[in-house]
């Protein structure tokens, strides 16, 4: 009898290692945001300062990413989703610019944040001289929640997560390399710059880019919440379908713009020039 019962243990303890049971779909989600260049740009000296959306933060002016307050809204519509921000910026400065940047009941995103991480949180990998920053300091995303499971960063920068036992690059939804923002693409035309958009197409996917994630976001919420897939699995599935480091428009990125704003995404800069010149020939001007 207790040879029995102690190979009876035994199977139970080996198949239940083996299987693979459906994610807690009642845990607690985090999304967690860079500061600079993915929710906010600085506009550099010299070029046009957008007509609106615009801050001031020790001297240095931001414009505000279209589409952050509706898409922070629509992630603290859901009670079982904490918002967090890590940036590479100071304590200081980083406290101040979520200040500044407020949502339609008036509260700043520093007053809805879970935890705000700074330069002071994150890990040094390196000290070489003439490293590049990123590859010297790291995001320990540890520091926001020990669940990685349920955890994405967007992040502009794709190599800033430490690397640990179990890669936190996992864990980060690259939305490529954020361009400089103009009020129009006519705006960026005649500068150069890595930065600076080199077509209409470019130019609008980057202005756009916080709407598309907005639905991305909300997708994977709702396959996470099946109990099949992990939240930050069914994020990365949602990175790598939008291929936002390419810069260019594909069938799923034009799909979440077209669905949102219930009209597809204009081609190129003529193409609304073109729809308004045979309006007038339609209607005889």
């Amino acid at each position: 009898m207790k040879w029995t019962l102690l190979i009876f243990v035994l199977l139970f303890s080996a198949c239940a290692e083996l299987t693979r049971y459906p994610a807690n779909t009642d845990e607690i989600r985090h999304v967690v945001f860079d500061i600079d260049w993915t929710i906010v740009s600085e506009i550099k000296e010299g070029h046009k300062v957008p007509s609106k959306r615009v801050i001031e933060v020790q001297g240095h002016k931001y414009f505000i990413a279209e589409g952050l307050e509706e898409f922070i809204q629509s992630i603290l519509d859901k009670k079982d989703v904490k918002i967090s921000f890590f940036s590479g910026g100071t304590l200081v400065r980083n406290h101040e610019l979520l200040s500044k940047i407020k949502l339609k009941d008036q509260r700043s995103l520093k007053d809805i944040a879970y935890k705000v991480l700074n330069f002071e949180d994150l890990v040094t990998v390196d000290t070489t001289e003439g490293v590049p920053f990123a590859e010297r300091n790291k995001k320990d995303l540890t520091k926001v929640s020990k669940d990685l499971d349920q955890l994405i960063m967007f992040d502009d920068t794709y190599n800033f997560a430490l690397e640990t036992k179990v890669p936190q690059n996992n864990n980060v939804f690259f939305i490529g390399s954020a361009l400089e923002h103009f009020d129009s693409f006519k705006d960026a035309q005649g500068l150069t710059g890595k930065y600076i958009p080199v077509s209409y197409e470019q130019w609008l996917l980057n202005n756009k880019k916080l709407y598309i994630l907005n639905m991305a976001f909300n997708e994977a919420y709702m396959e996470s919440k099946s109990g099949n897939i992990t939240f930050s699995e069914a994020m990365k599935r949602k990175e790598d379908a939008l291929n936002l480091k390419s810069h260019e428009w594909n069938e799923v990125s034009e799909h979440y713009y077209k669905t949102y704003f219930k009209t597809a995404p204009l081609k190129n800069a003529q193409d609304s020039f073109k729809c308004a010149e045979g309006m007038k020939l339609l209607i005889g001007w």
